[in-house]
């Protein structure tokens, strides 16, 4: 019994996806022939927040805090059929302090700590008229984090701690390649808008796919604007959206069935990235991150013996890569995902580290090659605006042919050949319950396998993990 229900219902699963694929979009519009308008498009976001506390005599203690921190970003994109571009920055500060009395004890303890960490990153690709495409551009990111300690007591010795770490990476890359992948998810938004008026017999014609193709372009346009007011903003958008209809007598009736209709379509019917397109593209990407900290302790209250050191690390690395994805919306409902990548990597670190009261240092420097070959396949199925479901299976070989270590005056070197392999299948859906509610959850499985050396095949590890995820996020715009 149990047998006969899982076949019918295997069958059954594979009737409807054939269904599905072979099922032909609105009027033999096809979501792979739209491209996007030449359009600039800028997001800029800030948030802030602090908080504090007063606390007298409680459990026989002063205490009081305060806590801050600001977040800004901001992204500028530009769309044309010979330039891609996108510049992405952020900030954020954050610091706080606190102090404490104690009475039964006389000591007296204040902190503060500080922070921030940034970055900017662009993004070129300019094309011809072949989609033959040149790439470059790179991200700098920068962290930094200070702190300072002190705990007194009522004959004047005082413990003092303090440091700080800074640390920064830049990661550039340079590449060339052919081909180029397109944004559908409005093709596939008006596609949707269609099917609903068309259920609600709302048209007095079909469109054609002209028409369909200039409704797509004109929702894309229309998203380019920016009000500060989100309520305007929407009016502005469902009104625009209204003249195309209108100005092209494609509305039999303007009823509320038209206007519900077009709200809905319009908040939900981009929710889920549709893309269409092929890329192949050889890059270089050389990337160094330097980092220093130092940090100092002084303490007398209890005779503790003081430490003071400074920490310096270098980690470079350079990569070359080619590079192979694959976008196709098989149809409305359908969509098709693939990449592979063969990456060749030269990795060095060193680092220094002081002791400066003693005189003491270590150092060590690791150098590493290594190559890997990575594939990945995704389906996902679009059953309606608000629902996405997909399943993704990937496979990674990667191999580590030499590496030498050196530390302090001791040298390793070794050159044996280790092989990694790493098998996942992942399962997922997400739901909107509304424009910033939404439901996600996730299965995956993975079956990793290592040797570490090839020649004699010795330590071998195998093994298979599985994990699942469930989220409820809510968006504030």
């Amino acid at each position: 019994m149990k047998k006969t229900f899982i076949t019918g219902f295997i069958l059954c699963f594979l009737g409807t996806f054939s269904s599905s694929l072979l099922a032909q979009d609105y009027k033999g519009f096809d979501l792979s022939t739209y491209y996007m308008p030449d359009i600039v498009r800028n997001q800029l976001g800030l948030s802030g927040s602090s908080n504090g506390s007063i606390n007298n005599g409680v459990d026989d203690t002063n205490n009081s805090g305060i806590v801050g921190n600001i977040n800004s970003s901001f992204n500028n994109y530009i769309i044309t059929r010979k330039l891609v571009r996108n510049i992405n920055a952020y900030l954020n500060l954050a610091g706080n302090t606190k102090t404490s009395d104690v009475f039964t004890t006389g000591l007296t303890s204040s902190s503060s700590n500080f922070n921030t960490y940034g970055g900017i990153g662009i993004d070129y690709h300019l094309f011809n008229s072949s989609k033959q495409f040149l790439s470059f551009g790179g991200n700098f990111n920068y962290a930094y984090n200070s702190s300072f300690l002190t705990n007194s007591d009522t004959l004047g010795q005082s413990d003092i701690g303090k440091g700080y770490n800074l640390g920064a990476s830049i990661d550039l890359f340079v590449g060339a390649g052919l081909g180029r992948i397109e944004n559908v998810t409005e093709a596939q938004q008006a596609v949707y808008l269609i099917d609903a008026f068309t259920k609600n017999n709302i048209l007095n014609r079909d469109l054609t796919r002209d028409e369909i193709f200039n409704l797509a372009q004109e929702m894309s346009r229309t998203k380019n604007k920016r009000f500060l007011d989100a309520r305007l903003h929407l009016m502005d958008e469902v009104s625009h959206i209204d003249s195309f209809f209108v100005s092209n007598n494609l509305i039999a009736k303007s009823d509320a069935r038209y206007f519900t209709s077009l709200y809905d379509i319009w908040l939900y019917g981009d929710a889920f990235l549709r893309q269409s397109g092929q890329t192949i593209e050889l890059k270089f990407s050389p990337y160094v991150s330097p980092n220093t900290s130092y940090s100092k302790n002084n303490q007398t209250i209890n005779n503790i013996s003081n430490s003071e050191s400074s920490y310096e690390y270098l980690n470079t690395r350079y990569v070359l890569s080619l590079t192979y994805q694959y976008e196709k919306p098989v149809n409305q409902k359908w969509q098709e995902s693939a990449s592979v990548s063969l990456n060749g990597t030269l990795y060095n670190s060193t680092a220094n580290e002081v002791y400066i009261l003693t005189g003491d240092s270590i150092s060590y420097k690791n150098t590493n090659q290594s190559a890997s070959l990575t594939a990945n396949y995704k389906l996902g199925f679009y059953p309606n605006t608000r629902t996405n479901l997909y399943a993704q299976i990937s496979q990674q070989f990667s191999s580590r042919f030499y590496d030498s270590y050196i530390y302090n005056s001791y040298s390793q070197i070794s050159a044996k050949i280790s092989l990694i392999s790493e098998t996942n299948l992942e399962f997922g859906t997400y739901y909107y319950l509304s424009p910033q509610l939404r439901l996600s959850a996730a299965l995956k499985l993975s079956n990793y396998y290592s040797v570490n050396n090839l020649i004699d095949n010795s330590q071998r590890n195998k093994y298979l993990n599985g994990n699942y995820s469930i989220s409820l996020s809510y968006s504030f715009f």
